[in-house]
């Protein structure tokens, strides 16, 4: 089981990162777990160039290069994203962009997803859904949101939050053993 955490939000111990570990402290220990913090990388937005229509592959080289590999590795790519101004962080946005060109490599791919953020949350959830369905990626279930109730917020006041990461993390597996099991 080979499973990438992306991980969307500038903050690397905040309410997106407990509920991104929370989902995955629901895979088994032989699951082969690699987790990317988008905040560390250093990478552009999707250009004009459209050299990937050509090349087959986007020709920017930067630190989306790594995340675009280890991506065509996993079998489950599960997002973790606060909703900024009513979708997904910049940084999830800017990677979506630059998947572009791996139109049809991520399909069958086991997606998951975790949501924080203070209200209006529709928008995110739909993006995220649409980012997976585009690449025909498997939906894995409903996802995981998480109200946050101040500027800084935090998930003690909204006690779905950490169960219903739980629960997406469980789902993921569940996925993931029924299409699998044949060929393990």
């Amino acid at each position: 089981m080979r499973v990438l955490a992306i991980y969307g939000s500038p903050r690397k111990e905040g309410n997106t990162a407990r509920m991104l570990d929370a989902a995955l402290s629901e895979f088994p220990s032989k699951a082969q777990i690699e987790r990317v913090y988008l905040s560390e990388l250093n990478f552009s937005e999707c250009g004009p160039c459209r050299q990937c229509k050509t090349t087959g592959n986007c020709v920017i080289d930067d630190d989306m290069q790594q995340v675009f590999e280890k991506m065509l590795w996993a079998e489950i790519i599960v997002f973790g994203s606060p909703s900024q101004f009513s979708d997904v962080s910049v940084d999830i946005k800017k990677l979506m962009e630059r998947t572009w060109w791996m139109k049809g490599q991520l399909k069958n791919k086991i997606g998951g997803y975790v949501i924080s953020g203070r209200r209006y949350m529709e928008s995110t959830l739909n993006t995220l859904h649409a980012f997976m369905l585009r690449h025909r990626m498997i939906l894995g279930g409903s996802g995981a949101l998480g109200f946050t109730f101040s500027e800084m917020g935090n998930l003690d006041n909204d006690p779905l939050a950490i169960r219903d990461s739980h629960n997406t993390g469980r789902r993921l597996v569940e996925l993931y053993e029924f299409i699998y099991s044949d060929k393990n």
